[in-house]
């Protein structure tokens, strides 16, 4: 079986440059999913002191949970998307700068909107902190995405190198370690490393198409199942907690 290395020599053609309508609109939906998400979590909604938690199963609560729930899964549509294009092109130092200072300059004009606002002080600490794009790999998206960007011509080497067979090989590994282990023991994760697993995962979706990948129908029955069974767990997590106040009272926190 040949790896998709080869088949790009035996080509020898590069697919011109095009914007995809349907990821286009798969871009917006998550950003509105992660918005969403961002609303609901820093409102302080959910704290155990909360509107939420006072009565969860309350239609205002089951909304406002339905609502904000889709802030990781939209992260994961963008880390595809992103997984899907780039593992057929080739980072650049270029385009590594151009990120960066994209970084940077946000950092920087958020930083200034803040103190001239008054909202927070200004510190030599903090401004030092503004400095330094990479904090952590733990919740910090923007220094993961960093990190993550800079492993992508590894990854690009790995994926274009293996066959189907091998490529399916690693997925089942990462999905042992992620879905079966993290079903019953707990697996630390951290988002470079998941951003890993889903450029294998996109990467893929784009060297081995299937029938089914271009059905509307099929994608859409299993994404509306997907959909109310996510939904499903919410409400019977918040019957959980309801019935379960003191003893899982601890977890509310964490279902974000």
């Amino acid at each position: 079986m040949e790896t998709p290395a080869q088949l790009n020599d035996a080509t020898g053609v590069q697919n011109p440059k095009r914007r995809d309508s349907n990821l286009e609109l798969m871009r917006i939906i998550a950003m509105l999913l992660i918005v969403a998400h961002h609303y609901v979590v820093n409102s302080g909604l959910t704290l155990p002191e909360g509107p939420i938690f006072a009565d969860p199963m309350s239609k205002r609560s089951l909304f406002l949970l339905v609502f904000g729930a889709w802030g990781k899964i939209g992260i994961n549509c963008f880390m595809m998307i992103t997984g899907y294009f780039m593992c057929k092109s080739n980072i650049t130092v270029k385009k590594f700068a151009k990120l960066f200072l994209e970084v940077m300059f946000y950092r920087l004009v958020i930083y200034s909107v803040y103190r001239i606002s008054g909202y927070k002080p200004f510190t030599w600490i903090s401004f030092a902190q503004t400095l330094i794009p990479i904090t952590n790999i733990n919740h910090n998206f923007t220094s993961c995405f960093i990190l993550f960007f800079l492993f992508i011509p590894f990854l690009n080497q790995l994926v274009r190198n293996m066959n189907e067979k091998q490529h399916l090989a690693l997925l089942s590994l990462c999905f042992f370690m992620y879905i079966v282990l993290g079903t019953f023991h707990q697996v630390t994760m951290n988002y470079v490393s998941w951003f890993m697993v889903l450029y294998f995962i996109s990467s893929y979706i784009r060297f081995y198409p299937k029938k089914w990948f271009s059905s509307t129908k099929i994608t859409g029955i299993m994404l509306l199942l997907t959909v109310v069974l996510s939904i499903c767990s919410i409400i019977g997590s918040e019957w959980i907690v309801k019935k379960n106040r003191e003893k899982y009272s601890f977890l509310f926190c964490y279902r974000f």
